[in-house]
């Protein structure tokens, strides 16, 4: 299992065709911090692939910044790990921007459920 750390994330590849991204804390994503993260998926996998999205840490995004992540062509399928009541409120709100709209996102309570649903 691999860990990449990027500026302001964590990636840890989990299989060939999936990824967990943990935002660290208080980070505000925005344009730049999409296209660090783009770059850095499509160098790990050739392939389509999925992304396990760990909000266990509070943060936030801009607007455009949520629009641009959902548009990259190689994203299968998001499961989003909210742990708590904000943490799911936010992946609900993310879930229905017209990006996010075609990719296929569900938002799980538990991490388990969130990766079984992915595999």
């Amino acid at each position: 299992m691999d860990i990449i750390q990027i500026s302001f994330a964590r990636i840890c590849v989990l299989r060939d065709d999936l990824a967990e991204i943990t935002v660290d804390s208080g980070v505000d994503i925005n344009m730049t911090m999409v296209a660090e993260i783009h770059h850095c998926l499509l160098s790990l996998f050739s392939q389509s692939f999925s992304l396990l999205i760990n909000k266990s840490h509070s943060y936030s995004s801009q607007l455009d910044a949520l629009i641009k992540f959902g548009s990259l062509a190689a994203i299968d399928k998001i499961a989003v790990f909210a742990p708590n009541r904000m943490a799911k409120m936010s992946a609900d709100f993310s879930a229905t921007i017209p990006s996010s709209k075609t990719l296929n996102i569900e938002v799980f309570g538990n991490r388990d459920d969130a990766l079984a649903w992915l595999t």
